[in-house]
């Protein structure tokens, strides 16, 4: 019995990163150890990439971008400029964030969805299928 419940605190610690898919661990520029970057995946090399963040799929993260926390970008997401993409916030689908766009808490923005300008998102909200360029969505 004690070794059953050991395993079900164990087993979701050693989930590998975006469902399995190969790739390595990202080295920000200041020499800290980074999230998980897929193979199939794009980063260029001023992004910060938390520890336990993940980049996924064919995802793009380029320019000033953070993705830090828990925080996970999937499928063709783009994630650009100077947005801070964090804690458990979810990026997917064909979503982009970028600009000084910010996504955190649990929100999750995807289909077509666009976070530009100085957009915050976060809590519960979902964005998705349209461009939000100004306010806070929670």
């Amino acid at each position: 019995m004690k070794l059953l419940a050991a395993m079900l605190f164990i087993l979701p610690a050693l989930a590998a990163p975006c469902a399995g898919q190969e790739g390595e661990y990202w080295i920000n520029n200041d020499g800290t150890q980074g999230g998980f970057v897929a193979d199939t995946a794009y980063v260029s090399k001023n992004v910060y990439i938390g520890e336990n963040a993940q980049v996924c799929d064919k995802t793009q993260v380029t320019g000033f971008a953070k993705i830090t926390g828990n925080a996970i970008i999937s499928d063709y997401a783009k994630v650009w400029g100077n947005a801070h993409v964090y804690e458990n916030a979810r990026v997917y689908d064909e979503a982009s964030v970028w600009d000084n766009a910010e996504a955190f808490g649990e929100a999750q923005i995807y289909g077509f969805a666009g976070l530009k300008g100085n957009v915050k998102v976060y809590g519960k909200a979902r964005m998705f299928d349209a461009t939000y360029s100004s306010g806070r969505y929670y």
